[in-house]
Formats: C-alpha cells, structure tokens, sequence
C-alpha cells in the first residue's frame, strides 16, 4: 500500500459480508480505528441482529492489498502473523468464558480475508469520557463511585482466570441507559503468565510503568489503569505519564483538583496510582476493600439479557485515543481538558453524612437533645 494511503484505503466498504464461525456478518460503518485494528458496525444476517466486528489491522505491520485482504507489510511478516496468532488466541479465550454483567460478551471469532475478526455485542450506552462532557467536564465521585462495586467484581474474576485487560480508560467503559458501568475492547487483552514476554502496549497517562516493559504485568496494572481512570473523570484532568513520575511525582491528589471525595476514598484512589507496583494495590478486591470501607455502595439493577442490548451510535473502540507500540516516549494524545469550576471537596459535616452510621447516631443525639429541653423546661 501507497506510504500517503488514506484511513478509507484501509478499511472495508459497507456491504462486505464475512463468513464467521458460527454466523455470517454485513458491515454496516466505521465506528472506529485504533493501533491494532478497525471496529464496524455489522448486522448478522442469520438473525438481523446488530454487533461491533473488530478487524486485526495492527498499523505498524499491516496493509490492505488491492483484492481488499489484509497482508503483511514488507519485513514484517513475522510480527503481523504472531500477532493475529495472539490475537486469535485471546478471542476464542474471550468467547469461551461465562458472560459477565459488567463485561462486554465476545460472540464469535474466525480468520477469513488474510487476518481475524472479533465479534461482541453492540453496546447501547456512552463511553465514560463523553460522559464527564455531558455533565460538564467530569463526573461527581457521588455518581461515579457507588457504580463501580459490580465492574469491580467482574474484574477480580478476570482477574482470578488470569486475564488482563491492560488497556482501561474512559473510552473503554461504557455508562448504559440502565446505569450500569460496562468494560469494552478487549483487543489488548493478555493472560496472566509469569514467563511470558507481552507486547508493549501503552495509552498514554492510563498506563503504568511497567506497561512500558515487556514483563512484570499483572492484577495490579489493571487497578492502575482504572483509577487513572477514576481520577480523570473526577477531577477532569488527565493524570502525567507514569514514567515521569519515576523521578519527581507531579501527581495532584484528586481534592485539590475538585473532587468531592472522603479521605478514605481519595486514599483507596492514590493507594491504586503508585508508581512501583510492589507499592500499588494488588488486585480489584482490595480496590473495592479500601473504596467502599465505612461506605454505603448502591446495588447494580439487574442485568438486560445480552440479547435484548438496543445498538445505539457507541461502540467498542471509541477515538478517545488509541493504544500504540511503544517506541519512545509517548506524549498523550489528548490535550488536559478546559477544568470547569470544582465542586467543593466533601469535608465537614458532609463527609459524615455519607456514612452509613451518621444517621441512627444524629438522631439519638437530636432526641437527648430534646429530651433535656423538656426537662429544662418542666423543671
């Protein structure tokens, strides 16, 4: 392909129709394009039924040939193949593994047209980035947080199969019309093994540091990505890139930024932010442990069945940014957005209010108040 091709030159045109594994799909749109591939909006015509297919097309290797196949790009042969082996690998994974409420569910996988093809319900919601846009910039901690316990859960059971999501960001969370929070784009996804060499994935300002690497992942690179998740939408400012913070640490704690949050919740957040893993909180339990402490969490409704999801303009890959080779130092690729006015920080009188024992105390304090005003008054 032409080094001043187009990103149109690259993907499919509507109409084209894949045969799949166990259906055979109609590409609808373009919902996105990202460092490992192309998501479409696709109708399976078996059922008339509407998912996001995403296409293995690492930038970096590969190239769409002039029968519209995908191929390898000169000396990269090798790289392109282990890669869609990997990839390949990690879907029939994906796919095989019970549905989880907060998980997006891989239906399908299969290799046709020279590379391989994922294939997951269409989501029907709003990626949290656009999200924090609608309620002007971020997302209060008291919308946010009482959200989180069943994504938190889902996660630790990932984590216990020894998966890895290892790209969490604000484009990858979806916020459904019934308020449940749901993890999307599982391209990056890898296991969880001790030996194993993995690609060195970063979206910039989500990623620890030892995403920069190729060893030394685990549960715990997972909890980084998402409070650096947490602490953007909250606070509306993306966090520095975690190599940088190796030297002198530049991160702000997310009150002085705004962020309505208690002591406990800010130090659960922080707690999930340090730098060195061996430092870091080590898993989605004790995330949910120091988050939720002393605090009231709100139940999740009860899950829509996957079959009945209403597609909506939103997909799986959302342009947030996307995830890159690491090569050198990588600057974000969105700039700190515009920080609207900050609500108070919860301090006070406000910050025993969220406790789950403030009110049966008020209230025994407020009848011996009035209970000596009687006797005052008799006497």
């Amino acid at each position: 392909m032409a080094a001043n091709a187009t990103e149109n030159d690259m993907r499919l045109a509507p109409g084209t129709v894949l045969a799949g594994t166990l259906h055979t799909y109609r590409l609808q749109r373009v919902l996105g394009q990202g460092g490992f591939g192309i998501t479409y909006e696709a109708e399976e015509l078996e059922r008339n039924k509407r998912v996001a297919l995403k296409e293995y097309f690492p930038m970096w290797s590969a190239m769409r040939k002039g029968d519209r196949s995908v191929g390898a790009k000169p000396e990269r042969e090798e790289e392109f193949q282990a890669g869609m082996q990997r990839f390949s690998g990690e879907a029939r994974m994906l796919a095989s593994f019970r549905p989880l409420p907060s998980v997006v569910q891989v239906m399908d996988c299969f290799q046709a047209n020279g590379t391989a093809y994922l294939v997951m319900e269409f989501l029907d919601g709003v990626p949290l980035h656009r999200k924090a846009e609608q309620m002007g910039g971020r997302i209060p901690a008291e919308e946010l947080l009482p959200r989180l316990s069943p994504l938190l859960d889902d996660l630790e059971e990932l984590h216990q199969m020894g998966i890895l999501h290892r790209d969490i960001a604000p484009d990858n969370i979806m916020w459904m019309p019934d308020g449940r929070l749901k993890l999307m784009d599982f391209g990056s996804a890898r296991r969880m093994e001790g030996s194993q060499h993995l690609t060195i994935i970063t979206k910039p300002r989500f990623a620890p540091v030892e995403q920069y690497t190729t060893r030394g992942q685990g549960s715990y690179t997972d909890v980084y990505a998402l409070c650096a998740t947490l602490y953007y939408l909250m606070t509306g400012v993306v966090p520095p890139l975690s190599p940088d913070r190796l030297e002198g640490d530049e991160l702000k704690a997310p009150t002085l930024l705004g962020a309505g949050l208690t002591p406990e919740e800010e130090s659960a957040i922080l707690h999930g932010l340090a730098v060195q893993p061996k430092d870091r909180t080590q898993s989605m339990r004790e995330l949910k442990e120091e988050l939720f402490r002393g605090s009231v969490v709100i139940p999740a409704p009860d899950p829509k069945p996957v079959e009945e999801v209403t597609p909506k303009p939103w997909d799986v890959t959302s342009g947030f940014t996307t995830s890159t080779m690491y090569q050198e130092p990588v600057e974000n690729t969105i700039q700190d957005p515009v920080i609207p006015p900050a609500p108070k920080p919860v301090s006070g009188i406000r910050r025993y209010m969220r406790k789950p024992w403030f009110y049966p105390v008020a209230g025994a304090v407020l009848g011996v108040i009035v209970l000596l005003a009687i006797l005052l008054a008799v006497f």
